[in-house]
């Protein structure tokens, strides 16, 4: 990143990543409040996010809640659960295997500077996503940062089309997995904090 010519590289290509972020938030992918998080994050000359989960839960059905490709979404939220949500998809009667998912934020950025990726890596850390890592090495495209946490709880509702879970525990359940939820939030809360307070590493 020495020369202005890298520089100007890399900014015509995170100017693309970034346009691909904006053409997400029109069409409706964003995560309702992403936008609050990935201003402060694409801010830095040499950092950009080229996604971002900010946590949700999910009801699933499927033999295993981890197999995309053969099992379906029944329900999704960025909001605390509501109980009657949970209620209705837990007891369908033609659904085998059902699960409720909690996933905290997950965020991936790119930077050609490693001392950019090790001080973002530092606050990351600092911030409660301690299963953060560098997972990919490209001074061209960016290195590949990945930000997450161990904010997760996967709780079966149903299984082979028996309840598990007796109705009367669902509000507890509910209540457990919303604040779970938020648990992700803040500790997202406070990576944003630290990084809006400056991050000269990701300049050049």
């Amino acid at each position: 990143m020495r020369r202005l010519r890298d520089l100007r590289a890399w900014l015509e290509y995170k100017s693309l990543l970034l346009k691909r972020i904006y053409e997400d938030r029109v069409i409706g992918y964003l995560d309702p409040g992403a936008e609050r998080y990935l201003e402060v994050f694409n801010k830095p000359t040499l950092l950009v996010t080229t996604s971002s989960c900010t946590g949700r839960i999910t009801v699933v059905e499927g033999l295993w809640h981890w197999e995309r490709g053969e099992s379906r979404i029944l329900y999704k939220t960025h909001d605390p659960l509501d109980v009657d949500a949970i209620t209705k998809h837990s007891t369908r009667a033609f659904s085998e295997n059902i699960w409720l998912k909690v996933t905290g934020p997950i965020l991936h950025f790119r930077t050609p500077s490693l001392r950019c990726a090790s001080k973002l890596l530092q606050y990351a850390r600092a911030s409660g996503f301690k299963h953060s890592g560098l997972l990919s090495l490209n001074p061209v495209e960016g290195h590949t940062v990945e930000v997450m946490s161990g904010v997760q709880l996967m709780i079966p509702l149903r299984r082979e089309g028996v309840s598990l879970v007796d109705r009367s525990y669902l509000k507890n359940i509910a209540s457990t997995a919303s604040e779970a939820l938020m648990e992700g939030r803040r500790r997202l809360e406070m990576f944003r904090s630290k990084l809006s307070s400056g991050l000269d590493a990701c300049e050049p």
